[in-house]
């Protein structure tokens, strides 16, 4: 007991050492919490550490951004517009001629549409092209210090960073990726990469950067491990003027009725089981002329990816219109 103490008290004194100017700050307290965790409860080298949290800096902006996402802040129209667009349509055409082979054998494997896995990969990087600008470290430290809402998430992807790192030969201070922490292509967090990442060419190394046959297949793998049931419908539209009003109309992630629910409140719906999942999706500011949309067992999968009804509405109808072009 007298050694740990020892240990802490000259583990704090360096902390001081390297930022003495934020040492009696609440996002300091965190930090060296943080540091103690990864060095006694994980195991990792205490100058390792050390080093990489004294070349880690704090981006006070990344606050603003996380609390004011476009899925939070976007009406559907506004966001729709931010990604179904002739210009991302036609790079997602380019993309699918080009990877064509590793596209099929993913949507064969995994069982996941080609359209999901191009309209994700168009959504999250416009296909690779913005994989992020931050450093990864940078991110997860400023949101697992400074963002008491989901402190406990960042922490746990930060912890898990440094594992992912050691794992894959991954230089740390060097990752770059979202504001969030998500890397790569595919836009996985830390937990994610570690847990669905495949190694898709079978050359020994997972790299979500650089090797689409990896990308592909694990985010077809992602779906997969997530519930995708490939016998299962995404959505079904659902003309507008068709629809006054429901009381099974939602914004959830997580749907709360079945057809026969929906049955029962004079929705027309055909093809499916009286206890399938099918929930009416609310739009902000939709377009009366647009069809409503009933999201059935895989449409909300598809937010496992990302917790919003409209990015996976967007993921599905971006990739619909690539099909249309290459069919």
């Amino acid at each position: 007991m007298i050694h740990r103490i020892k240990h802490i008290f000259i583990f704090s004194a360096l902390i001081i050492n390297l930022h003495p100017a934020l040492a009696s700050t609440d996002q300091e307290k965190e930090k060296s919490l943080l540091i103690d965790e990864l060095i006694q409860e994980h195991g990792f080298d205490e100058q390792y550490v050390l080093n990489i949290f004294g070349n880690t800096k704090y981006l006070p902006q990344l606050i603003e951004s996380i609390s004011k996402p476009a899925e939070r802040t976007k009406t559907w129209p506004e966001y729709r517009n931010i990604f179904v667009t002739k210009k991302r349509i036609a790079a997602g055409v380019l993309f699918a001629k080009q990877h064509e082979e590793i596209i099929d054998r993913a949507a064969r494997e995994m069982g996941v549409p080609r359209k999901i896995l191009l309209g994700i990969l168009g959504v999250e990087t416009y296909f690779g092209r913005i994989q992020g600008s931050y450093k990864v470290m940078d991110s997860l430290y400023t949101l697992a210090t400074g963002y008491p809402p989901r402190a406990k998430f960042f922490r746990s992807e930060l912890i898990n960073l440094f594992y992912l790192s050691r794992e894959e030969n991954l230089p740390i201070l060097d990752i770059k990726g979202s504001y969030a922490g998500a890397m790569g292509a595919s836009q996985f967090i830390s937990s994610s990469y570690r847990n669905y990442a495949v190694d898709g060419n079978d050359d020994g190394k997972i790299d979500l950067f650089n090797s689409w046959d990896d990308v592909l297949i694990s985010i077809g793998n992602y779906l997969k491990q997530n519930g995708w049931d490939s016998s299962e419908e995404i959505y079904s539209r659902y003309p507008t003027n068709k629809l006054l009003s429901s009381i099974v109309a939602s914004k959830t992630i997580k749907p709360t009725s079945t057809v026969q629910d929906l049955l029962n409140e004079g929705v027309e719906i055909s093809g499916f089981k009286p206890d399938d999942v099918a929930q009416l999706i609310q739009l902000d500011d939709a377009n009366v002329k647009d069809d409503s949309y009933i999201g059935h067992h895989n449409f909300y999968v598809i937010t496992t990816y990302n917790r919003n009804v409209m990015y996976a509405l967007v993921v599905v109808q971006l990739g619909e219109a690539i099909e249309s072009y290459l069919d």
